[in-house]
């Protein structure tokens, strides 16, 4: 059973029913710590009497999870309220549960408070140290829960940022990695990620293929990309390859072939040494959609 196939809850659940039923108690919980406004929360418990818990909010430094959070290893209660005296109320989850007798255990990473892990029973009760050594097992196996969890979440944040970029922005990033200083890339026209997904695929396979036949052909080969506005419905890109791109009569051809399959056209400027070649387009033939110019809405009669 992994986390990213059960979800935390679930997962924490069984966890304190194990617990509840191992340790013969009757209540197990957790509460989680919140780092930006100091407070504990509970979170989750079994054995409750309603789930009043979960309104429960208690401030770092009180009640049975401030002194967890205090000392950071197990504080036990045998006798409640009469242990407490005068501090009872700071101890609201034993009041509402009717606890007489409760143990909890810091739920740490790396020295770093998470949470709190609490069983409590409804009578007066003495937790030996193989119990508290139970619940440190178990208090290992939370923690990597939840951490677990936290890794999963990032990983997706992660994936869907990735999901938002366009084909042209991974590719430039897997290409500037492949080649490094090899290769420059200045995007001064981003609209040019917003293009058609078809576009853009067309532009990465005239872009690949030109990448190949400068890299291949010369070993200390460099390329500065350059995408800039041309005018309000058009935008242009540069290539500058050092030394002399050597293309072929058939190279050329098939290149042209494909820029004119998305409505641009191509020019070339040669030295001694580089070679410019210039693609322009017209945005209005490859936008998704008409975005900075739309064309104004006509009324019907």
């Amino acid at each position: 059973m992994t986390i990213q196939k059960t979800g935390l809850k679930e997962l924490l659940t069984l966890k304190l029913q194990s617990l509840v039923s191992e340790l013969k108690v009757d209540f197990s919980a957790i509460a989680f710590y919140d780092p930006l406004n100091l407070e504990f929360r509970w979170r989750l418990a079994i054995g409750s009497l309603n789930n009043r818990y979960t309104s429960i909010v208690v401030r770092s430094g009180n009640g049975i999870c401030g002194r967890t959070l205090k000392t950071k290893r197990e504080f036990i209660i045998t006798h409640f309220p009469e242990e407490l005296q005068d501090e009872s109320l700071e101890f609201p989850i034993l009041i509402i549960e009717e606890l007489k007798s409760a143990a909890s255990i810091p739920l740490l990473f790396q020295s770093q408070m998470i949470g709190v892990l609490l069983i409590g029973q409804r009578t007066c009760r003495k937790f030996d140290a193989i119990e508290i050594e139970s619940m440190k097992m178990a208090a290992e196996e939370i923690v990597r829960f939840y951490l677990l969890e936290r890794e999963a979440e990032r990983t997706n944040e992660d994936e869907k940022k990735e999901a938002k970029k366009s084909s042209l922005s991974r590719y430039f990033v897997k290409e500037k990695s492949n080649w490094g200083e090899k290769l420059e890339i200045i995007l001064l026209d981003q609209r040019i990620t917003l293009l058609s997904e078809e576009a853009q695929q067309s532009l990465i396979s005239i872009f690949t293929f030109l990448f190949e036949r400068v890299f291949k052909k010369e070993k200390n080969a460099k390329i500065k990309l350059i995408i800039e506005l041309k005018s309000e419905q058009q935008f242009a890109v540069q290539i500058e390859a050092y030394p002399y791109l050597d293309l072929s009569r058939e190279e050329f051809s098939h290149l042209a072939d494909e820029v004119r399959k998305i409505n641009g056209s191509i020019e070339t400027i040669f030295d001694d040494r580089r070679t410019i070649l210039t693609m322009n387009f017209f945005l209005s033939l490859l936008l998704r959609d008409q975005i900075w110019n739309p064309r104004p809405k006509t009324g019907t009669s």
